[in-house]
């Protein structure tokens, strides 16, 4: 059989020529595109495209057809719509002669090379590649062609690109299946102009594989054709065995639709030369790829017919820094986790009020007005904006901070499985260092014949017991498995099961409804009464429920939908946890996340207190100390965030009229739960205790200064002493941005109007609150001895108290935000301020001589302060009433303007 295209190499030039079929006009062809070398993320799917080609003259023109606007209507709508939504000419190639067989010639090097730039885009400039490439790969089979080219990239670096073309035929065994939102699938879709009602002019197609049935009349037949997984040889021996258990595990959802072995994995080894001569960038092999690269990501990403949404090829991405180490920088990492599930509507308003951006706010305080620019900036531009304003399906994830940027092939979105697991398995290793010291400590403190003989030493791998990393490592390969099966995220998963039911002896189920959230380890300190699997080891059963909606042979798909109300089926996804589900959200865990959350806190407690004699070991530098103590830091912002979340919260079910069970789409959360949330969020970071902070640990919270690091330096120009007072100071004010932010105050104001709880949370109730926790020193008793050294009001509670008056100055402006709920918010707090400056002058006129001139400097400004507010906004209101006062603005410090 003749090869899909005819390659021709000149030895002595390396020079390629292409020759298509005389019928090429006839066929559409499906480019897909790997950087396979060269690169961080090596091996990554890098895009592909579905183009034809027309003959024009003595050139032949690549086009991509419009597939976004069809008609499957009548004969006159399919002409209309052909005729207004033309296909896009991707480039144009010289033809530079017509084979024997009559088929055009192209130059390859042209093709692949000169024009790189239309298939990668601006990561290749085709100037600085012209006469600088090398024919590395050229094969031609009957249904694809692979080549590849070692190129220079623009950075100066050596790079290959690999091209996978095959011919996309239609497959009349596969048959499309309708996409239902109460299943989480990656889709294709398309408007159909030829339909008329507005429910059905989008069709949504469900991405998943073509899989039948050996012999379509047993109940359990092997497949016609397996999904196969290659695992590439480039994964150390010490791991495949997971990496293969982790694919295998959703054998058991394709055992309950009929399919025995309905995925097998396959090892490529460079010592027995087995499936060696397999490309992993070849369409026709799904590969598991694992690159030392120092990142902590795992992703897989697939690729679909554009038609059908027919999976076509899958290669998921393993790292190794996930499992090495955990690189935390504060600066980097802690506002991604304090904006966890911020909405569009927060993230217009942060940026637009730098100094209520955690990335702002958690910078070091010389970098914050060149940081505050920088996100303005981006968030002007197309993509800045994309990602706030426009998320889209198959780019989900592709924003400013996925280090995978403008890498648009990912069908999938972007996965951040692997960089909690990372942080899990720092969490781990700083917990086994402190057992295991605290354990020898105490052997060491027994008489001789008191000591107990040593346990045998459970097998490591890297330094880690292999219960615990092997199970782990599984359960991410199975969580991108999914996706290349097609299924999205859910994080509504992991409030399957109580943290107490987890931890017991007898539990023998999974930690959550499917391996398809971002689950935190269960690593045990009180709940239950014994420590419980680490993580999951299988599949489930939302998976089992969402596969056999995607891949059973029944016609009737009405009874597996019909299961939608039943708890362990519940989902939500990407897109969901930037709305007010707090059980949608990330990083979450247990039934109830506040028993979850009370766990971390006392964990954290924990590992604060043994930071020092315990953590670090001898000769061990003690840097390792503030290491520690910034990942405990990172803990508190994560579970603080998830609490804060259920504040204004409301839960959101996919449940269609009709259904078994069915429930009402929205129900606002309970108002005990929410203020039990606000209360955890306000023990947890505005009280000075919360932060386990004393004179001994800071004096050991020191850094260690390199010029060589990754960072670019970094290390080498931090402060030796910690920042004390910055780093607090950026928490509580990211935390005040989680719970006054205006899509928060909007959610309880609009709670208020759509419960039924006559207790129900109110906004004046939320502010009222908020203000008495952050100023409860002025309704307390004084101390017995206040003094300069020990204030009557501690440095950190007058930086959050400044910071809360702050706020409330910025929600009392008229038109603060564009909600409904702005001028409710604005007269709330403006009497906030009016009841702290009766209070502030009250306590300065009982205690005057009493208190030391920190507290009195604090008070006394903060009143001076809210006053001059109160009095320029009497004068805003005026003038605003005269039509003269849209073009005041009030400066702290600083006298009203007009």
């Amino acid at each position: 059989k003749a090869s899909l295209w005819t390659i021709y190499k000149n030895p002595k030039t390396d020079q390629m020529l292409v020759e298509l079929p005389k019928d090429f006009g006839s066929k559409k062809y499906f480019v897909a595109m790997t950087v396979a070398s060269g690169d961080k993320y090596a091996g990554l799917q890098s895009g592909d495209m579905y183009v034809y080609f027309r003959k024009y003259e003595k050139s032949l023109a690549m086009i991509s057809p419009n597939l976004d606007i069809r008609s499957t209507g009548d004969d006159e709508s399919k002409s209309s719509v052909k005729r207004l939504f033309t296909d896009r000419v991707v480039m144009q190639i010289p033809i530079l002669a017509l084979g024997d067989a009559g088929g055009p010639i192209i130059d390859g090097d042209d093709l692949f090379v000169n024009k790189a730039d239309e298939f990668y885009g601006q990561m290749m400039t085709t100037k600085r590649l012209r006469n600088m490439q090398k024919l590395v790969k050229a094969k031609a089979f009957p249904e694809n062609i692979e080549v590849a080219y070692e190129v220079v990239n623009p950075q100066n670096m050596l790079q290959t690109l690999h091209y996978s073309i095959s011919s996309i035929e239609e497959n009349k065994a596969y048959k499309p299946r309708e996409a239902d939102a109460r299943i989480g699938y990656f889709t294709t879709s398309y408007s159909d102009l030829g339909k008329y009602d507005d429910n059905e002019t989008r069709t949504r197609f469900i991405n998943r594989w073509l899989l039948e049935k050996a012999d379509p009349s047993l109940k359990m037949s092997p497949p016609k054709e397996p999904i196969v997984f290659y695992i590439e040889h480039t994964t150390p021996v010490r791991y495949r065995r997971w990496v293969a258990q982790g694919i295998l595990y959703w054998n058991k959802a394709f055992e309950n639709v009929g399919i025995y072995n309905a995925i097998e994995v396959r090892y490529q080894d460079a010592a027995s030369k087995a499936f060696m001569e397999y490309d992993p960038e070849d369409v026709r092999y799904n590969f598991v790829r694992w690159l030392n690269n120092d990142e902590g990501t795992a992703i897989g990403p697939s690729r679909v017919n554009p038609m059908t949404g027919q999976i076509l090829d899958a290669d998921i991405i393993l790292t190794d820094g996930w499992i090495r180490h955990y690189k935390f920088q504060f600066n980097d990492l802690m506002p991604k986790v304090a904006m966890e599930g911020f909405s569009p509507e927060t993230m217009s308003y942060i940026v637009e009020h730098p100094s209520w951006d955690p990335r702002v706010r958690m910078a070091p305080a010389y970098l914050q007005p060149a940081v505050a620019e920088k996100i303005a900036r981006e968030f002007a531009s197309v993509n800045g904006k994309k990602h706030i304003e426009y998320p889209a399906t198959n780019l989900l994830g592709d924003d400013v901070y996925d280090g995978l940027l403008n890498r648009t092939s990912q069908v999938n979105g972007y996965c951040a499985a692997a960089d909690g697991m990372a942080f899990d398995m720092a969490i781990m290793r700083m917990h086994m260092s402190a057992m295991s010291m605290m354990e020898e400590t105490k052997d060491e403190a027994k008489p001789e014949d008191k000591k107990e003989p040593k346990k045998p030493e459970e097998p490591k791998i890297d330094g880690m017991p292999e219960s615990f990393v092997g199970p782990l490592l599984a359960h991410l390969v199975c969580h991108e498995v999914g996706h290349t099966l097609g299924l999205r995220h859910n994080f509504k998963a992991s409030s399957y099961q109580s943290l107490s039911d987890i931890n017991q002896k007898e539990f023998d189920g999974q930690l959550c409804a499917s391996v398809m959230d971002y689950t935190p380890t269960n690593l045990r300190y009180t709940s239950g009464d014994c420590q419980g699997p680490y993580c999951m080891t299988g599949i489930g059963p939302y998976d089992e429920w969402a596969i056999e909606y995607g891949y059973t042979f029944e016609k009737d798909l009405k009874p597996i939908l019909a299961r939608v109300a039943e708890p362990e089926l519940a989902y939500g996804t990407d897109e969901d946890t930037i709305g007010p589900d707090p059980l949608a959200k990330r990083y979450d865990f247990g039934k109830d996340p506040i028993d979850y959350s009370n766990e971390q806190i006392e964990l954290i407690k924990y590992h604060r207190e043994h930071l020092i004699d315990a953590f670090v070991k001898d000769g061990d530098s003690w840097a390792k100390a503030r290491q520690g103590y910034e990942m405990t830091m990172k803990m508190q912002m994560r579970v603080v965030d998830v609490m804060a979340g259920w504040v204004g919260g409301a839960h959101v079910y996919r449940d269609k009229k009709g259904d078994k069970d069915g429930r009402v789409p929205i129900e606002v959360v309970p108002a005990e739960k929410q203020r039990t949330a606000l209360t955890f969020v306000i023990n947890n970071t505005f009280k000075d205790e919360a932060y386990g902070l004393t004179p001994e640990l800071l004096r050991y919270l020191t850094v260690d200064k390199w010029t060589d690091d990754s960072s670019l330096g970094r290390s080498a120009m931090q402060e030796s002493t910690w920042p004390v007072h910055d780093r607090i100071s950026s928490v509580q004010a990211s935390v005040l941005t989680m719970l006054m932010n205006p899509t928060t105050l909007r959610r309880v104001y609009d709670n208020e109007f759509v419960s039924e709880d006559k207790e129900a949370l109110t906004l004046a109730e939320v502010l009222q609150t908020l203000t008495d926790s952050i100023w409860t020193e002025l309704a307390s008793e004084l101390k017995d001895e206040a003094s300069n050294r020990k204030p009557e009001i501690s440095s950190l509670r007058r930086t959050l108290q400044r910071e809360h008056l702050e706020r409330l100055m910025t929600l009392s402006m008229p038109g603060s935000t564009n909600s409904a709920a702005s001028k409710a918010v604005s007269t709330l707090s403006t009497q906030q301020m009016r009841e702290l400056t009766e209070k502030i002058g009250k306590y300065l006129e009982t205690n005057d001589e009493k208190i030391d001139d920190y507290t009195k400097a604090h008070l006394t400004s903060a009143k001076e302060i809210i006053d001059r507010t109160l009095d320029s906004q009497v004068i805003y209101n005026a003038n605003d009433m005269r039509g003269g006062g849209s073009g005041m603005r009030i400066i702290l410090g600083q006298e009203p303007q007009n």
